[in-house]
């Protein structure tokens, strides 16, 4: 009975032998198909008189080869060169376009003009950090080409004249605002603050049911640190009725 039992598992009936043979056929025949079927080759057709003349020139210039080759590469440099040139720049005047040549994103360059159009202006090259957005990578590598000359001239001009104190002119550049009170009109009048930062401190300030000292403006998403301070003279809160100096 156990030998019997045994023997079953290496006998085939007739339709298990058909079965293993077309599957052997089957698998023959995907195997020997590649060889069978040729793979198609495109034709590249040269023009033999052309091809004839370059070779009989590189044989006469043996190395007009190397000099095409070393042109191919110079060019490539030179292009990728011309994407983002660099070359020395006034932040204080240069224009948009000018700065997207820099190589700067045009997020950055809307906040960089908006900043200027605030207000703002370089004094150093080191200022640049005070952008929003601007990287720490972008920063150094343009701050050695920044040449500073509207605010320099300014300067000079400032030291030059007499000091005088006029009535009529504030001695603030800016008004004082409550900063619980605020609009965002208000906030957007100061440098580095457009209308994002100004509706997000908004509801900052709403999210914690008013600010209860000066510092926790700093605290807004987004509101750099050197933005912070510049304002921090402008702002305070009304129930301690006096500015923050």
């Amino acid at each position: 009975m156990y030998k019997n039992s045994w023997k079953e598992w290496f006998l085939f009936t007739r339709r298990d032998r058909n079965a293993v043979t077309i599957l052997l056929l089957i698998i023959g025949l995907l195997i020997a198909l590649p060889y069978l079927v040729p793979a198609k080759r495109s034709q590249i057709h040269i023009d033999k008189a052309l091809q004839e003349e370059l070779d009989q020139y590189l044989q006469e210039h043996p190395r007009a080869s190397d000099q095409v080759t070393y042109i191919a590469a110079r060019d490539t440099a030179v292009q990728d060169t011309i994407k983002h040139e660099l070359s020395f720049f006034d932040p204080n005047t240069l224009s948009e376009a000018g700065f997207l040549q820099l190589g700067l994103s045009q997020k950055v360059v809307h906040t960089l003009i908006n900043y200027r159009n605030k207000g703002g202006y370089f004094k150093t090259a080191e200022d640049l950090r005070k952008i929003y957005g601007l990287s720490k990578t972008d920063a150094d590598r343009l701050m050695p080409y920044v040449r500073i000359t509207s605010v320099n001239n300014k300067s000079k001009k400032d030291d030059n004249a007499p000091v005088q104190k006029n009535a009529n002119v504030p001695s603030n550049p800016y008004e004082k605002i409550n900063i619980n009170t605020a609009t965002a009109e208000d906030w957007k009048a100061f440098p580095g603050i457009g209308e994002v930062l100004a509706n997000r401190i908004i509801k900052f300030r709403a999210s914690i049911n008013g600010f209860k000292n000066v510092n926790q403006v700093g605290k807004t998403y987004g509101l750099s640190d050197s933005v912070f301070q510049s304002i921090k003279p402008y702002l305070y809160i009304a129930d301690s009725a006096r500015a923050t100096q």
